[in-house]
């Protein structure tokens, strides 16, 4: 699991620690303060030698155009010349990650007959060679222990090609981490597969424990031929998932996504979407005991403050004594960042006194 996370030159982050994790870590703050960078940060750090992550995260914020700017929206202020440095300690297994992104760059020659008249107007009369970002670098390097460092960095890349997107990947393979990542537009990803997996190992009535607490009438679920999870509220046909409400649906996908990834971690986005208040204390018990059972790191972002009361009241009363959830409000003020950490027990007295801790 995660222990501490190093962010510098990456999006909106020019520089960012977040340090002591625990298994359940909420981020809250501000709209563009970084709290899906830090989400985004983890994730690329799962699969560090894997070049498809970073167009993944692109297309998790609706960014699927691939062209220059594509490339230049990872770099902090778009700036290409500071290199992305990503750092992840973890324990268990004890080991340091750290990432570094980098344009690849290629020259393009420019000539009155290969450029068009608006470069025309702003070039002059200039011919020959400029640098433009095709792709991106990855170098990944490791320290798991005083004898067992990489010796060299792992290098994947991405190159935009005529036809599409090159992938060049390493002949040397890094174990990863199971992740998950879930947002508005990944929510329904991998559902029908993730609720056949758990069909398969006989935990589907963990689900329809959880799922009773929203809707009393539900007997069961089970997986179409079509791969829609349907519902069994005791009329004469099942009902799609899909029908019974975006909070329905939500809880299902990240129950779903915790249980599916055993020994991992779970990042998600908005945790709050589509929940309404009284079911979101539903929600973060499911996510207490469903992570402590299947050992899943969760992180996750909230800009609600109904949230944030039920993630410490079902704290209190699901895992009581242990020290295993961290709040952190991160703040940003022009390129400075920090993340001031909550502890259950200062969370619950701020929240007593009715401070903001948003």
């Amino acid at each position: 699991m995660y222990k501490k996370l190093t962010i510098n030159g990456f999006r909106g982050i020019k520089h960012l620690e977040v340090d002591d994790f625990r298994q359940v870590n909420l981020f809250v703050g501000k709209n563009n303060c970084g709290k899906t960078t830090i989400l985004e940060s983890l994730f690329l750090l799962t699969g560090p030698t894997n070049p498809q992550l970073p167009l993944k995260i692109n297309g998790f914020r609706d960014f699927d155009i691939i062209d220059e700017n594509a490339w230049r929206v990872f770099f902090n202020r778009l700036d290409i010349n500071s290199d992305i440095k990503l750092s992840g300690e973890l324990d268990k297994p004890r080991e340091k990650r750290n990432l570094i992104i980098r344009p690849n760059m290629k020259s393009v020659t420019l000539s009155r007959t290969t450029i068009g008249k608006e470069l025309i107007d702003i070039k002059g009369s200039y011919t020959g060679a400029i640098p433009v970002v095709d792709g991106l670098i990855l170098e990944y390097s490791f320290v798991k222990s005083r004898d067992k460092k990489s010796k060299r960095p792992i290098t994947t890349k991405i190159i935009a090609t005529g036809t599409g997107i090159e992938f060049k990947m390493p002949k040397e393979h890094q174990e990863t981490l199971r992740g998950v990542f879930i947002n508005a537009k990944t929510i329904s990803g991998d559902i029908g597969a993730r609720f056949n997996d758990i069909q398969i190992r006989k935990q589907t009535d963990r689900i329809v424990k959880v799922l009773r607490q929203i809707e009393p009438s539900l007997v069961g679920l089970s997986l179409g031929a079509d791969g829609i999870v349907y519902c069994d509220i005791g009329l004469d046909r099942l009902l799609p998932l899909n029908v019974m409400g975006d909070g329905m649906f939500r809880l299902v996908s990240i129950i779903l996504a915790i249980l599916d990834a055993q020994d991992g971690i779970v990042l998600i986005d908005e945790i709050e979407n589509g929940l309404h208040h009284l079911s979101q204390e539903i929600l973060w018990d499911a996510i207490f005991e469903s992570a402590k059972e299947f050992n899943v790191q969760i992180f996750t972002a909230t800009h609600s403050i109904e949230c944030i009361k039920a993630f410490a009241s079902s704290y209190s009363r699901i895992v009581q004594n242990n020290d295993d959830i961290r709040l952190y409000r991160i703040e940003g003020k022009d390129d400075n960042f920090r993340a001031v950490s909550y502890d259950h027990s200062v969370l619950e007295a701020s929240l007593d006194r009715e401070w903001e801790v948003r």
